[in-house]
């Protein structure tokens, strides 16, 4: 399909490359191969090679309910098993029938020297040999499903070359290693085709969440046996501004409080940075007994999970009702991080799934309450259990129980129908997030992930456990017509992640594009601009004795030294800072929920549809704060005064959120502050003088960070520091009413409340009047900022609208 040679990554060795987009039928697909190389080529030993068991029951799955419909098609059925070391008379009838023979294998069958297939030393060996050997011989076709987990290690190859394939085929959506590629399908192809659902991307985040004491372990580092750790936290600067940002390294000890200058983290003091024997991952605790672990989120998660299942069971309901209709059962996939959280004493998920159920579901059925046997007839899960059938996080022990086990994976064309069937009557599944590939179902119409935990799995292999298209109760695919409305469409998966649309969205395109580029993607030149020459530059006082003594007049009126003194109104003051913050307007604490269907992905981005946003409002958890000693210390102001503002104002804005109260209140008031010392400031000339000191001399300057001025200006070249200096001086260069000018130097400082203040020219102009003829000169001293406006906040910080007001006096 129009793949280049660069693309096909050509190669001498037997194999082949089928790279197919999640959910788009790969197993069928290859399935369908083995019927077409025996029908066409008479090749009739095929080995399907999977990463897991979970897959292996995909492919068997697959091969059961696609058997009479492929007969029909072909008029034969392959011979089709699991292999089990315990029936070997399988593997025996593999090797000896001429029959087209299936065999699905793991890995894990094969990959060691004592397994079954390779012991030589044996009762029931094959012909005296290994039965890997016997196989060998028979030169199967070896089909890998998602090769990329574990069958390109070195032990692996090694294992694999034993089975002497006839040649090789790689089928995946994300292949690691490629060769010989012969057809893809691409994210944007499926999607454009319809050959997958569509996606709504349904997200849950936290807004205005200032006041509460979230932490995120961000990083940790052991520095021969020093352990530091950079913390995520709610830092206050010294303007009282409040950011969310990575701490410097810390280590045990350290005071959070006092690192992010935050009075709500004081309690928080690092008593140890250790990292788990059995999980491996670092944590921080906390001499409160607050721990935190890495990558995860210490915020109102409990919050967030009840948004994203209340959401979840409203969209499972909304589209439940439509599909029934159509005869396509609605199921819902739960992706969780701790089976604690579901299966244990205190199980916070499946508690909170069940209250939203019971909230939730009266309003889609007649206000009738759903019965305690219905709630728990709804729910299918599928965790790991260790041999003692112990659940278990460990991704590596992806085992169950019987019943479900049957009724999630191996029957799972009863999930599929209505009854009265234990899987018949599953509709909601909850699965370890470290599930990865291997399962996925045609009929999973939404999917949340709950966790406190920012998720390693990628985008595509999350959301492709619910893309591919769904079938009816007679395994029909049931496909929308290619411009249906999205009121209309059948085929539409809704995606609840645990971070926010844009989080999302970017790290899924990521993921495309680190497989398939984008059409400008390609070797391409790149210049890093890293600083421009520099040259050795003379800069020359002007010859020009107009312009000398000029300057010299304009200096002696310009170097006069100053002190000066501030009077202000306290009682002004505090009336004013009354009225300002009894004006504060707090936004309240909320989680917002928002909808966005991604109507197309090419290769230049995701192309989406806002459908809508709610907010709901959460409880925020923070520690008290003193608001008097908080804004006397932020402000300057004195305990009394402060006291007399706080006093008067309203506590509800307060109260919604204090740390963020504080900062607005704190910049408030010492805005207030400043423009009453500019009222109340007043200049005192001394009897010091700046020196005249101006002399040639020689820098070492970029060619843009200077500007001749041989006209007009007192050196015949001047330093700029910005393009819109450059401009200003070239204009001044040619004015004929400027006599002289100068950038100021950096030693001319004029003295304000809130710092030093360096003007940028020194001008003087001279101005002939028409009807007599009389000269008169001016001296200015001008400011160049990109505007005319004192009070523009976007040309200007507030340091400089003071301190140029200050010198306005």
């Amino acid at each position: 399909n129009s793949i280049s040679e660069t693309v096909a990554e050509l190669t001498e060795e037997q194999e082949l490359t089928i790279e197919m987009e999640t959910g788009t039928g790969k197993t069928l697909v290859y399935i369908k191969s083995v019927y077409e190389l025996f029908k066409n080529y008479g090749f009739t030993k095929f080995i399907i090679l999977v990463p897991s068991v979970a897959i292996r029951q995909g492919v068997l799955s697959t091969l059961s309910t696609f058997e009479k419909q492929l007969e029909d098609i072909y008029g034969f059925t392959p011979n089709y098993f699991e292999y089990n070391s315990k029936k070997l008379n399988r593997v025996t009838h593999f090797i000896e029938e001429q029959h087209p023979q299936i065999m699905i294998m793991t890995l894990a069958s094969f990959n060691s020297e004592d397994k079954i297939l390779n012991q030589a030393k044996r009762e029931d060996l094959f012909a005296n040999i290994p039965f890997i050997d016997a196989i060998g011989r028979t030169n199967p076709i070896i089909i890998m499903d998602e090769p990329q987990e574990g069958m390109d290690t070195d032990n692996s190859i090694k294992q694999i070359s034993k089975l002497k394939p006839l040649f090789k085929i790689r089928y995946s959506a994300t292949h690691k290693i490629s060769k010989n590629k012969i057809y893809r399908l691409t994210p944007y192809d499926s999607y454009q085709q319809g050959l997958v659902k569509k996606i709504e991307v349904l997200t849950v985040a936290e807004k205005n969440d200032e006041a509460t004491l979230k932490l995120e372990l961000a990083e940790v580092k052991n520095d021969r046996g020093q352990i530091r750790a950079k913390i995520k936290a709610w830092h206050q600067s010294s303007a009282g501004k409040i950011e969310f940002k990575n701490s410097k390294w810390l280590k045990d000890g350290d005071n959070l409080g006092e690192i992010t200058n935050n009075p709500s983290y004081l309690n928080y003091r690092i008593q140890q940075i250790k990292k788990s024997l059995r999980t491996q991952k670092w944590s921080v605790i906390f001499t409160n007994g607050v721990e935190i672990f890495e990558k995860q989120s210490s915020g109102n998660i409990q919050g967030i999970w009840d948004l994203q299942l209340e959401w979840l069971i409203i969209r499972h309901f909304t589209k439940k009702q439509s599909l029934r209709e159509k005869g396509i059962k609605c199921l819902s996939l739960i992706f969780i991080d701790k089976v604690a959280n579901y299966i244990s004493e205190e199980p916070v998920i499946k508690n909170l799934f069940i209250k939203k159920y019971k909230e939730i579901y009266p309003e889609f059925h007649k206000n009738e309450q759903p019965t305690a046997e219905h709630i728990d007839a709804i729910q299918g899960y599928y965790f790991a259990q260790t041999g003692k059938g112990e659940y278990t996080d460990n991704e590596n022990s992806m085992r169950k129980n019987v019943d479900i086990y049957d009724a999630i994976l191996k029957d799972k064309e009863e999930l599929l129908s209505f009854g009265d069937s234990v899987a018949n009557k599953i509709e909601f599944i909850f699965s370890h997030s470290a599930l990865g590939v291997g399962w996925d179902n045609p009929n999973v119409f939404n999917i949340a992930t709950l966790s406190n935990s920012y998720s390693e799995i990628k985008k595509r292999q999350e959301i492709g456990r619910g893309l591919r298209i769904c079938v009816n109760t007679d395994g029909q695919r049931i496909y929308d017509p290619l411009n249906v409305s999205d009121d209309e469409r059948i085929n539409q998966l809704t995606v609840i992640p645990n971070e926010t649309y844009e989080t999302f969205v970017t790290q899924y395109q990521e993921e495309i594009k680190e497989v398939y580029g984008s059409k400008d993607s390609g070797a391409k030149m790149t210049h890093t601009h890293k600083g421009e020459k520099q040259n050795l530059v003379h800069f020359k006082r002007s010859k020009s004795e107009t312009i000398n003594q000029a300057f010299k007049r304009f200096w002696k009126s310009l170097a006069r030294k100053t002190n000066y003194t501030v009077s202000f109104d306290e009682n002004a003051l505090i009336q004013r800072s009354i009225e300002a913050l009894n004006a504060i307007e707090i936004a309240d604490y909320v989680a917002e929920v928002s909808s966005r269907s991604i109507g197309s992905i090419t290769e230049d981005g995701i192309i989406d549809e806002f459908g809508g946003t709610e907010s709901y409002k959460l409880k925020a958890h923070y520690s008290a704060l003193d608001l008097v000693e908080e804004i006397s210390e932020n402000t300057g102001l004195s305990y009394t005064t402060t006291f007399k503002i706080v006093d008067k104002i309203n506590y509800d804005s307060f109260a919604k959120n204090p740390p963020l109260f504080i900062q607005i209140a704190s910049s408030l008031i010492h805005n207030i502050e400043l423009e009453e010392m500019v009222r109340g400031l007043d200049y005192h000339l001394t009897d010091e003088t700046f020196p005249f000191e101006f002399e040639d001399f020689v820098k070492q300057v970029e060619d843009k960070q200077y500007r001749d001025t041989p006209k007009r200006g007192f050196y015949d070249r001047m330093l700029v520091d910005s393009d819109i200096e450059r401009s200003f001086a070239l204009g001044l260069d040619e004015d004929d009413e400027v006599v002289c000018f100068m950038k100021l130097p950096a030693y001319y400082q004029i003295p304000t409340p809130i710092g030093n203040y360096n003007p940028d020219f020194g001008i003087v102009m001279k101005r002939k009047q028409l009807r007599d003829g009389k000269e008169s000169e001016f001296y200015f001293v001008v400011e160049t900022k990109g505007t005319n406006d004192i009070n523009d906040k976007k040309a200007l910080t507030e340091s400089e609208i003071y301190k140029i007001k200050c010198a306005l006096k």
